[in-house]
């Protein structure tokens, strides 16, 4: 299974004045052949964390603000969305912002910070399935956010831990929990839990600092001796986000978690 990890650092003007915004944003994904996207926004907050679908919604690469409307949000903090959905709601659903094939989205939030981890899989058409049906052969997990200062604030001393959630399949279930830690002096990560590892490796490569293992196992996809590609966020590296691949693509799974005090 490919593994895309995507790094992009863009200046924008802003209206017609000269300011310019300028937003690091890394992110990863399972199929890189997907028409599913991770990327710096174009749309919406823009620099910040975006995705999009080649296509749609103009082919921009919209912030998550476009996306993580309340209406969609259920009682785990999991935004659930999809295209057919979104234009039944009253979204366009033809011309240059179509949002009738955006795929079926579950996807959530790091805290408060402009990560966001989830999975994709394109959506069966009219007279094909009911709305949020998921075409076979399409589940593509990902990941996205603003490295913000992590790079030059990272921890020393004592190891860290950080309590993450998957993504997998979404049913509605509570997402399961993993407690991964990671010794930034010894640049090695670990992980018990529902994604259990050990021997990880933490690599800080200037602007962002990434996250690898092999030999992974995700309880409850059913997953074992994956791949694992993911990040570290913000000010101490506040926030983790990544994904594990698997040679069964339904196994594989997105994840994000916090730092604990």
């Amino acid at each position: 299974m490919n593994i895309t990890l995507r790094k992009t650092a863009l200046a924008f003007a802003i209206a017609s004045i000269a300011s310019v915004a300028q937003a690091a944003v890394v992110g990863g994904q399972s199929d890189e052949d997907s028409p599913f996207h991770v990327g710096t926004a174009t749309f919406g907050n823009i620099g910040a964390a975006g995705a999009g679908v080649t296509g749609q919604i103009g082919n921009l690469t919209a912030s998550f603000s476009h996306f993580s409307s309340p209406d969609y949000q259920d009682s785990n903090d999991v935004y659930k969305v999809s295209g057919r959905q979104l234009v039944e709601d009253g979204a366009p659903g033809s011309g240059p912002y179509d949002h009738s094939g955006i795929g079926v989205w579950s996807f959530a939030q790091v805290g408060s910070q402009d990560v966001w981890f989830g999975e994709w899989d394109a959506e069966a058409a009219a007279g094909d399935g009911a709305i949020g049906d998921k075409v076979a052969g399409t589940h593509n997990v990902w990941y996205v956010g603003e490295s913000g200062d992590v790079a030059t604030t990272l921890p020393t001393g004592a190891p860290v831990t950080y309590t993450v959630q998957s993504i997998n399949n979404y049913t509605g279930a509570t997402l399961p929990t993993s407690t991964l830690t990671a010794n930034f002096d010894g640049l090695t990560a670990s992980s018990t839990g529902d994604i259990s590892f050990s021997g990880g490796a933490i690599t800080n490569t200037g602007s962002d600092v990434q996250l690898a293992a092999n030999g992974v196992n995700v309880a409850s996809s059913g997953g074992t001796n994956g791949d694992l590609a993911g990040n570290f966020f913000g000010t101490g590296a506040a926030a983790v986000a990544g994904i594990v691949t698997f040679a069964d693509r339904n196994q594989d799974t997105a994840f994000g978690g916090s730092k604990n005090p």
